[in-house]
Parts: C-alpha cells; structure tokens; sequence
C-alpha cells in the first residue's frame, strides 16, 4: 500500500510517500529556504568573466546566479520564423534566465538561458532543437510521439515527452505544445515591461513536488491536513486517487508514526536487518558510504552471508541517498568481494534500485581498491545541509581538542610566566582538564610550582568542552 502524506499547515511544509510503512520519498520546504528551482527571471549581468566562460547575473532581491555561456543556445527564431543567432551577453544586458540548480553555502544559483516550461506530459524547450520521448514507454508509442514531434515544431523548439504522454492524442498534443508556446511569448512580453532584476515566473516548489512525485508513482490515497491545499488537489485530482482530510490536532507524520523514521535520516549510522549497518559521511567534495559487518570480522564471513549483506546494504543506500538528497560524487565501500560476478551483480542491484530516483545517477563500476564509484545529480542542498548547521563547538569537524591537549596549552602559557613578581595563580577549568595537569598524586603540579615560583590554583567550572581561562594572578 503506497500512501502520500502531506504535512502543509505549519511554516514548515513536508511531504512523505508511505510504502509498506517505509518512507520512500521525502520532501522538506522551510520557508527561509526555498527552492527557487525553475523560477524565472529578468536579471542584469553584474559581470562576465572570460576565462571562466561564465557570467554573473543579479536576478533580485539580494541573489545571484551563475550562467554558463556556452550552454545557453546558439541561436532564437525571429517572429517571422527566421533564425538569428543569439546576441553576445555584455555587462549590464537585461537577459531571461531559468534557474537550474539552488544556491549552497559556497556556491551561486545555477542558471541557463534554455528556458523550460511543462506539463504533466511534454517539457516545452523554445529553444531546443531536439526532440526526446522517455525510455519507460514502449518502443512503437516512443517512435510516434517522436514523429508528431517533427511534424508539429518550429526548427528552433524543443520538446520532452514524459512518461505520462502515454495515452496523449495527437490532437491533445498539438494543443498543449501551442498553449506553452502562447505561455513564452506572453513571458517574453512581460519580461520587456518589468523594471531588472525581476522574477517573472515563480513557481510553487512544494505543490511542483507533488504533481512531480504524482506523475511518477502510483499510489492509494493522499492525506492532506491543509484546507486550502486540499480543495486544490480535490479540484485537480478528484477522479484520480482517494483524497483524505485529516483534521487531528496531533501532527499527522506524528499520528502516522513517520517521525521516528525521520530521526534516523540525521544518524551517521544505519542499522540493516542482519545486524549489520552501513556508516554515511557528508563532505564538500564528496560522500563516502561505508559497509560494515558489525561484529563479525570479514574475513570469516562465507561468501553467501557476504552478499547477503551487501545486497541489503545496497538496496538501503539507494533508499537513504534518495531520502537524504545526497547529490555529487558518492564513495561506497562493500564488504569486499572477490568474485566479479559478486561485484557486477551488486552493480546491476543499485542501478535496479535507483531507477525510482527522480535525479540522475551513474554508476561508474569498482576501482582497484574495491570502492564502488558511483555520482547523483544535484539540484537541491542536501537534507543534512538543509536541515543542519555546522557545530558552534567544533566548527563541522566533529571533534573538540582532548583535555589532553588544553593541558599542556595551559602547561606552555604558564612557562611564559616564569620568574614573574606574583605568588600565585587563580585558574578555571573543566574537571577533565584539571585532573590531567595534576598528573598521577599531584606531582606534576607541584613539580611545576616548584620550577615557575608561583602556585596554581584552579575553580572548576563546567563547559562543554575541554576549557581553561587564567582568572587573575596575587602579588
């Protein structure tokens, strides 16, 4: 039983798909970070860079965009149909931009001048120049949808057919490729009159998820706690599936018990139904997935409970990578497997696995060490960076100096000190701290009293990690 849950009364929007009680697809909207993908807008370009074949462009409020020139098409047809190539970008021009990508801590929104605007079944490309059906249709309904494609467009537009253009008629076709293209020229027009940088089409990302995960699945019921939202789905999707509007007072991930799932997707380590568990490291540049047999040495473990495990481990990071967004390069590093055979069937695993992920993912083999190599494209931060800041105490890294480490800080500070005109020095500490300078029986200290001609005195206070502060020094 597939159910949708959509949690869209609080400021925080999320959407959940239930499958046999296991989240299968998620999505979190806070509304100081909302996506602006495939929003458009008139946006000024604030500098253009040679070297990098790129340009900058102010689209607003305070946002920036990174345009890639060499993608953005060749050419734009005339109103009399005619071809002329597109007009080089200078500083200062007023251009149309769709974004492509959302901004990171470290990077820019990506933006294209290769506008697209949709349905539920063809994508709309005004400036194309190709024509491309999804490979889940069959082959004969592919070569038709192809054909009227050819016979219907202008030479400079593109169209994508998606899944869901199954049952499209030609007729119905025609219609929706001319009310798209009516949609750009009105688009174009109203860029024109608006003052730079200025959105043109903003899109509502988080009702664009929900016709995006129902294009795509199949499923029993929706359940909504929204009003507003609900009247929107039962006036658009009434015929289609059974909708539900929950009224409970308790939040409803809560009353249908999500809310423990999504702990687990914030924890570094993921426990398989064998006892095994599979360990998920974040970094800038890449992820790295690590498999492990808890308890139970490798090298003792027979080859069937091997891929035994690497096949559940294999089937959950396709599920948590999807959950959790994670978009880039990704490392994952199995049990080791000897036989190729093994290794090409944990291959051919992932790929069957991530067939349901709506981004694209390539999976690049094992290397010589035996690290599958594997990238997912990324559109959207990730859960963690989405949800997550990095730690005010040890600044992301995950660990804090040992109280090891701050003693002997405090050891050298004290040497400075030397033979100066005081008797004594008043320190706070951490407990930890405290217990390491004074060494076993105190000598340490008292050895250090001796050689420095002042004594060491501490208050202990509490911190959340190892700490020292020098309070004051008596004459």
């Amino acid at each position: 039983m597939k159910r949708l849950l959509i949690n869209a009364r609080e400021s925080e929007k999320r959407m959940a798909l239930i499958e046999d009680k296991q989240i299968q697809r998620l999505y979190i909207e806070q509304p100081e970070q909302q996506s602006l993908l495939g929003n458009i807008y008139i946006g000024i370009v604030e500098k253009i860079m040679p070297s990098m074949d790129a340009a900058f462009i102010n689209i607003g409020k305070g946002k920036k965009g990174y345009l890639q020139l060499s993608q953005s098409p060749a050419n734009v047809e005339n109103k009399d149909g005619s071809i002329r190539p597109l007009p080089k970008v200078n500083q200062s021009d007023k251009i149309i931009v769709q974004v492509i990508k959302d901004e990171t801590d470290t990077k820019y929104y990506r933006l294209t001048r290769n506008i697209e605007l949709s349905d539920e079944t063809i994508v709309y490309m005004p400036y194309g120049y190709y024509v491309a059906v999804s490979k889940k249709l069959p082959n004969d309904v592919r070569n038709q949808l192809k054909m009227w494609a050819v016979e219907t467009k202008k030479e400079a537009e593109g169209i994508l057919f998606r899944t869901r253009a199954e049952k499209l008629t030609k007729e119905a076709f025609v219609a929706r490729l001319y009310q798209l293209r009516v949609e750009f020229q009105q688009l174009e027009k109203l860029a024109g009159h608006l003052k730079a940088p200025a959105p043109i089409v903003e899109k509502n990302l988080f009702f664009e998820e929900i016709k995006k995960i129902y294009d795509k699945e199949e499923f029993t019921e929706i359940i909504c706690d929204d009003s507003n939202l609900f009247q929107q789905l039962k006036t658009d999707w009434e015929n289609r599936c059974q909708l539900k509007y929950y009224k409970g007072n308790e939040n409803i991930f809560s009353h249908f018990m999500v809310d423990d799932q999504l702990d687990t997707l914030h924890k570094r380590v993921v426990w398989l139904d064998n006892g095994a568990n599979i360990v998920i490291e974040e970094n800038e540049a890449f992820t790295v997935i690590d498999v492990n047999t808890a308890k139970s040495p490798s090298y003792k473990l027979k080859r069937d409970t091997i891929m035994t495990t690497n096949r559940l481990a294999a089937k959950e990071i396709a599920r948590q990578v999807r959950l959790r967004n994670i978009g880039g390069n990704i490392l994952i590093d199995f049990i080791n497997m000897r036989d190729e055979k093994d290794r090409k069937a944990i291959i051919q695993l992932l790929k069957e696995e991530f067939v349901r992920d709506y981004e694209r993912t390539i999976i690049y083999g094992f290397t010589a060490l035996g690290i599958l190599e594997m990238s997912r494209k990324r559109t959207k931060p990730s859960l963690l960076n989405q949800m997550k800041v990095p730690c005010a105490t040890c600044h992301g890294t995950g660990f804090v100096a040992s109280a090891a480490t701050i003693a002997f800080r405090l050891e050298r500070e004290l040497w400075a000190f030397k033979n100066k005109d005081f008797s004594e020095v008043v320190i706070e500490a951490t407990e930890d701290v405290i217990d390491y300078f004074r060494g076993g029986n105190k000598h340490h200290r008292e050895n250090l009293e001796k050689t420095l001609h002042f004594l060491i005195k501490f208050e202990q206070v509490d911190f959340h990690k190892p700490h020292y502060y020098i309070k004051r020094f008596i004459p």
